[in-house]
């Protein structure tokens, strides 16, 4: 990991390049060929890209313990791929489905892009959404409880908050499983998942109203 941190600038922009290749591949694989099974593959690969993206940022803390740029920069990438990634990654999905229909010589598919939301409609969207990446996030954690059991270290910790503090703050992945490699995917996810959460409910305390035209009649 060293090695990948004193290079992290050059892997981030690998790991964009990836992100591009699974997105397109995912969808040229899912329309062109018609192999939408083998297109969910492409489309895990994406969401690991994602995580190795956050897993460099987190990783990157830890090492300098300093808000950097480059946390900054992963920071806006997480919450774009969060936000606007979502209704984005659906106008390309509709855009390649239209191209391949007419390089196939196909009869164009009558797709409209993402209904643009506002107020209590957007709120509840951007809950439901949060409510089933949560929903992922416990059942994976109870799939990997079950199959590593909880950390022995957990006995040792006398507290929530020193059971927070090292499990963020750590460089070893000691908690909640009796895995390292699965307590930096937990600790990883658990922030992504934060930043869900934030920004999925920030639109319930906070809603987006539709912007009115200084053209419209009164």
């Amino acid at each position: 990991m060293d090695f990948i941190l004193e290079n992290k600038w050059q892997f981030l922009i690998i790991a964009e390049v990836f992100f591009w290749i699974f997105s397109l591949t995912f969808l040229v694989v899912r329309y062109w060929f018609n192999l939408k099974k083998l297109s969910i593959v492409f489309f895990f690969l994406f969401i690991i890209n994602d995580l190795w993206i956050a897993t460099m940022g987190f990783m990157d803390y830890l090492k300098t313990g300093n808000f950097t740029s480059y946390q900054i920069v992963i920071l806006i990438i997480i919450v774009y791929a969060l936000t606007y990634g979502k209704s984005d990654f659906r106008k390309l999905d509709i855009f390649i489905q239209k191209k391949v229909a007419k390089w196939k010589g196909e009869p164009i598919p009558e797709l409209k892009g993402p209904e643009k939301l506002y107020g209590k409609d957007l709120a509840r969207q951007e809950r439901k959404h949060f409510a089933i990446h949560l929903s992922i996030f416990i059942l994976a954690h109870i799939g990997m409880f079950l199959v590593y059991g909880l950390s022995d270290q957990l006995t040792q910790t006398e507290n929530i908050e020193q059971l927070l503090s090292q499990w963020f703050s750590s460089k070893d992945a000691l908690y909640p499983f009796n895995n390292k490699s699965m307590n930096n995917l937990s600790r990883i996810w658990t922030l992504v998942l934060v930043i869900d959460g934030v920004t999925s409910l920030s639109y319930t305390f906070f809603p987006k109203n539709e912007k009115k035209s200084v053209f419209s009649n009164n």
